[in-house]
């Protein structure tokens, strides 16, 4: 019906959104002079080399010719800006991820150490440079200083690696250091390892930041560009020893930018945002990450510091927008410290277990696995693609094997769900599940069967809104802190009251619950009892509308609300309202469609549901986009 005549038009769209956000500007690596390439199954990274002749890095500029990562593609797609004409950034740098420590911006940020202490002409120590001449002005980054001495920099580079080597024969006035780092690149993450020594005979206090110039696939910031943190953003304690005089938080209240509890949403393109220092809360101790998205090309980074970050800053333009954790370090002489950063890398339909990167899991990854197998890194039978179990650790062996069976044949196409019911009966008191054997049962239904109707693809299930619901009594839902996937047609009937429940489980207390529902304002809405999520899109119109809510959070151990997209007839949607709450769905309340847990009288659904689906992983936005086409293959064991 409904479903069927959009077949042809949504085919068209994918088509479309496949050309549009995998071509665009995928070239070959590298594009840069003075760069190497490392690869990782379908992960590119063009690195710069600071043994180059051509090296741009290693000038005494305020940025490190260390772990300079310039591009990097997954599937072909963008995720940094770093033209190759150095477009509107200044020439000493050309974007990309460079790392610079002791900034000192701000009143509460460390400048290099031995600057404050000396005076003009004096040498002070810039970590990840060298060693610098003052000058008789209080310290600015942006200033070249005279070079008394570049720290030498040996780089040894593996095809999936590289391991850089820093060091300085002197000292500035007793402060002097030795940095080392490996980047490694891992189908869809890069991860950099690094070891900073005090080698000098003082005490200092440094400050590590990495300028992340993100650009998704080309697309200028704003709309469709959205920051998203483990955390509601709030004002600091007090952090020792750098303690600020003001702190606060500072976000623009202006059309072009809003927040919502912890979230940063960029609605219009933007011209350029005031610099925006985020706080954690006091009792937050939850893993120190982000994750930054573009809905349109539909991807995201995932970035994490092993090592709390005193705070995030986030500087924005219309060409990229740079959230960074600073790192705040103290090491007295001899000591040395490890920490990492990782960035993850996602777009629509990537499959990390696809070790030869050809869409599909199937025999050809169990091949080149078997030649790879048991071999690690610097074999000569390594094959850094394999080695994708979690966590990945650098060998091919059975956990690299499960992690491929577990995504056995998957292609780019929806995976089989967990529970569906398609409603297609035509008489009755149950609905079968095509997926597994949860036989959902029909209470307070008609007896003479007219509630079984023409659905959106062939049957649908027809609910009076007063008393009807449907309820899996064996099955509980997709329960925990899990990821998880809800899809299914839904048309409201005429005259019908809104709020509506359309599919439940869980307890009903905060964060204990998960309902997907029509609110007062006939949206699409996402409760957990304590936290919503609304989409803007009305859906309660008395018209055929396929709706879908996928969780699938930045830190799998800490989920949100603010980690649920909502869809509307294949299309994402922007967030209209936002109560967060952490997520963990209670394994008690079975899963039903058409009325909530909670309420006896005004959360009864009133129209016709069809074709319902629950998922125990996140879909893409292609995936959903199959389902409401009907171009899904999968139609039951």
């Amino acid at each position: 019906m409904v479903k069927t005549t959009f077949r042809f038009a949504i085919a068209v769209l994918l088509l479309l959104i496949v050309s549009r956000t995998g071509l665009v500007l995928a070239q070959d690596l590298p594009v840069h002079a003075g760069t190497r390439v490392l690869r990782s199954g379908g992960l590119v990274v063009e690195v710069g080399d600071p043994n180059s002749p051509e090296c741009r890095w290693n000038r005494g500029l305020r940025f490190s010719p260390v772990a300079n990562v310039l591009r990097v593609q997954l599937n072909g797609q963008e995720f940094l800006y770093s033209p190759v004409d150095g477009g509107v950034v200044s020439p000493g740098y050309v974007g990309g991820l460079p790392m610079e420590f002791d900034i000192g911006q701000e009143e509460f940020q460390p400048d290099p150490p031995g600057y404050v202490e000396g005076t003009s002409g004096s040498s002070f120590l810039k970590i990840g440079v060298g060693i610098l001449r003052r000058n008789s002005s209080a310290y600015n980054f942006m200033t070249n200083y005279d070079v008394i001495e570049l720290a030498d920099t040996a780089a040894t580079w593996h095809s999936d690696r590289v391991h850089f080597a820093q060091t300085l024969s002197g000292t500035a006035n007793g402060y002097s250091y030795a940095l080392e780092e490996d980047v490694i690149v891992k189908n869809d993450r890069i991860i950099m390892n690094y070891v900073l020594t005090n080698t000098g005979s003082k005490t200092f206090t440094t400050e590590q930041y990495i300028h992340n110039f993100l650009t998704f696939s080309g697309k200028p910031v704003g709309p469709d560009y959205i920051i998203g943190f483990p955390y509601n953003l709030t004002s600091s304690p007090e952090i020792e020893p750098w303690s600020p005089p003001v702190r606060r938080l500072s976000i623009a209240s202006t059309p072009q930018v809003v927040r919502l509890a912890n979230m940063i949403i960029y609605k219009t393109r933007v011209t350029s945002v005031p610099k925006i220092w985020v706080y954690k809360p006091e009792d937050y101790a939850g893993r120190d990450l982000f994750g930054v998205e573009q809905t349109d090309t539909a991807q995201r980074l995932v970035i994490e510091s092993s090592l709390p970050a005193e705070y995030v800053g986030i500087w924005t333009t219309d060409y990229q927008v740079s959230p960074e954790q600073f790192l705040i370090i103290t090491l007295a002489p001899g000591e040395h410290i490890e920490f990492t950063r990782t960035y993850v890398f996602q777009v629509d339909d990537f499959i990390r277990q696809d070790c030869t990167g050809d869409g599909t899991v199937d025999a050809c990854d169990v091949s080149a696995m078997s030649v790879a197998w048991l071999s690690k890194a610097g074999d000569t039978k390594w094959d850094p693609g394999c080695d994708i179990g979690e966590p990945a650790d650098d060998e091919i062996d059975l956990v690299d094997l499960a992690a491929l069976a577990s995504c056995w044949r998957r292609n780019g196409t929806p995976p089989a769900p967990v529970a569906y019911w398609p409603l297609d009966e035509t008489g009755g008191s149950s609905a079968v599940d095509s997926a597994n054997d949860h036989v959902a049962t029909l209470h307070n239904f008609p007896t003479d069967d007219s509630q079984w109707v023409a659905g959106a693809a062939s049957g649908g299930l027809q609910f009076d809104g007063v008393d009807d619901y449907v309820e899996a009594n064996d099955y509980h839902g997709v329960t925990g802190k899990s990821p998880r996937t809800v899809v299914m047609w839904i048309r409201t009937a005429t005259g019908t009251q809104p709020p509506m429940a359309l599919l439940a489980w869980g307890q009903a207390s905060p964060g204990s619950y998960w309902q997907l529902a029509v609110d007062s304002n006939r949206r699409l809405k996402l409760d957990c009892d304590a936290g919503t999520i609304v989409a803007g899109k009305a859906v309660g119109d008395t018209q055929w509308h396929h709706v879908a809510a996928v969780l699938d959070p930045i830190d799998r151990e800490n989920p949100h609300v603010s980690d649920v997209r909502l869809y509307v007839d294949g299309m994402r949607q922007p967030v209209d309202q936002l109560i967060e709450c952490e997520i963990d769905t209670a394994e008690t309340g079975a899963l039903r469609m058409g009325r909530a847990h909670y309420s006896e009288t005004d959360s009864h659904f009133g129209g016709t549901i069809d074709d319902v689906r629950v998922y125990n992983r996140p879909l893409s936005g292609t995936d959903i986009q199959h389902i409401y086409a009907g171009t899904d293959p999968w139609q039951g064991p």
